[in-house]
């Protein structure tokens, strides 16, 4: 029978939520320890917050924590618990903690391991001329700029400035999205269809562009997370 897995990364609009299944807490942070050590580049700057269940966890496992994710580049904000003993030991180490604000999190999150098993990582900025094409899901950690073009497959992640061209969907998906932080593109193409710049949608805010009725639509990162609840 194959081993459960303990360890669960999700993107919010907070940051990282880490879920972390129940076991020895040294075994649970060699899988957290294993799990960022395939990907230490991509999680480098992420701010956490560990939801550990009904686990009872020491102040001091929680520190253990605290420098495993400082090791990759992590701050450690938020034990989420529904343990009143463990939530009292982060509250005490000046984290914030409780309930409810992590299961609101979790509702509004992107599985990223779920989304982008098959994707390519790219570090930005994607310069003027530069194109990028693959036959996944593509997320650029930085810049898309004027003049520079990301191609995928799959689905387009921008964690940064989208000024230049995304197409997502190239093969002729249609349910593929584009995302970006800031979202200001020259154009976006998904499948079949295209939009110019991002009159549609809300500048300064995170935004993405999906297929609607024959038509590209751009929305609130918040109002499309809803519609994956």
């Amino acid at each position: 029978m194959p081993k459960r897995k303990r360890v669960r990364v999700r993107g919010t609009k907070e940051g990282i939520a880490i879920t972390l299944a129940e076991g020895p807490w040294d075994e649970v942070l060699a899988e957290l320890d294993a799990h960022l050590g395939r990907k230490p580049d991509f999680f480098r700057g992420g701010r956490v917050a560990v939801s550990v269940g009904e686990q009872r966890v020491s102040a001091q496992d929680i520190e253990a924590l605290g420098r495993l994710l400082q090791h990759y580049g992590m701050s450690l904000w938020a034990v989420w618990s529904d343990s009143e003993f463990t939530q009292r030991e982060a509250a005490g180490l000046g984290l914030e903690t409780g309930q409810s604000d992590y299961r609101q999190s979790a509702r509004e999150s992107i599985d990223f391991e779920k989304v982008f098993d098959q994707g390519k990582i790219v570090y930005g900025p994607v310069r003027s001329g530069q194109r990028i094409q693959y036959p996944g899901s593509i997320i650029v950690l930085g810049d898309i700029n004027p003049g520079g073009e990301v191609i995928a497959d799959g689905h387009i992640l921008v964690w940064g400035r989208l000024q230049g061209i995304a197409h997502a969907g190239a093969s002729g998906r249609v349910d593929a999205i584009i995302g970006a932080l800031i979202f200001d593109p020259t154009q976006v193409r998904i499948g079949p269809y295209m939009a110019q710049g991002s009159a549609q949608g809300t500048p300064g805010m995170p935004e993405v562009a999906r297929v609607a009725e024959g038509r590209i639509v751009v929305e609130s990162w918040e109002m499309w997370k809803r519609r994956l609840v």
